[in-house]
């Protein structure tokens, strides 16, 4: 798929200076390929870091002339669901004579396959002072169905339950805090499923829910 210019969040921002997450379905190669982040010109600056979250490998890579990545250092591999290997022997620091607040939010995986009529259940790690998160569902156009609805952060984690959207694919969650919208994540395309139709017997005839007579 294309870059997503959604999926590109800054964690840390200082004097000219950011380190990004930046999270695709696509590989690391194709992610790393040429013109990739051209769409991201006017937001990224040459000596950024960026954590790429792609397909099949987080990387620690670097922003070089124009919006080139760096080959960078593959700190992990993985196939979905996502996980971290906090072995690690990689380490990664960085000293800024300048303070700066490190904030962050993380959408945990969906439960289940939602179902028209029904709930969505949405939880967030969040990382840094956030008081408030909001969460909301937007369709494969980008416009919001659902939400925003406010949680409060306890614990360094938010969830909220929000009613599920008519059935259909491509909707999305999001999470940002509130009061800094760039502080945000948002989560893989997912579906929504038709409810369940309920089927009686009246005599020799089966009726649905809606009293429909059905013919077999």
């Amino acid at each position: 798929m294309p870059f997503d210019n959604a999926s590109l969040v800054p964690l840390v921002a200082n004097g000219g200076f950011t380190i990004w997450l930046y999270r695709t379905t696509d590989t690391r190669a194709a992610a790393l390929a040429p013109g990739y982040f051209a769409g991201a010109a006017a937001r990224l600056v040459s000596g950024d870091v960026m954590f790429l979250q792609a397909a099949d490998a987080l990387t620690l890579t670097t922003v070089r002339l124009g919006t080139d990545m760096a080959p960078g250092l593959v700190v992990d591999t993985f196939a979905v669901p996502f996980r971290v290997n906090r072995t690690s022997a990689q380490r990664f620091s960085v000293r800024q004579v300048a303070s700066a607040v490190a904030m962050s939010v993380l959408l945990a995986p969906l439960a289940g396959n939602p179902i028209a009529g029904g709930t969505v259940q949405a939880e967030a790690a969040v990382a840094g002072p956030v008081a408030q998160v909001a969460f909301s569902i937007s369709d494969a156009g980008g416009t919001t169905v659902r939400g925003p609805q406010t949680a409060a952060v306890s614990g360094g984690s938010a969830s909220a339950t929000l009613p599920a959207p008519a059935a259909g694919t491509g909707y999305r969650l999001r999470v940002e805090a509130v009061g800094f919208p760039q502080v945000a994540d948002l989560s893989a395309p997912f579906a929504v499923s038709a409810p369940y139709v309920l089927l009686t017997q009246a005599g020799d005839v089966l009726v649905t829910q809606a009293g429909d007579r059905l013919l077999i």
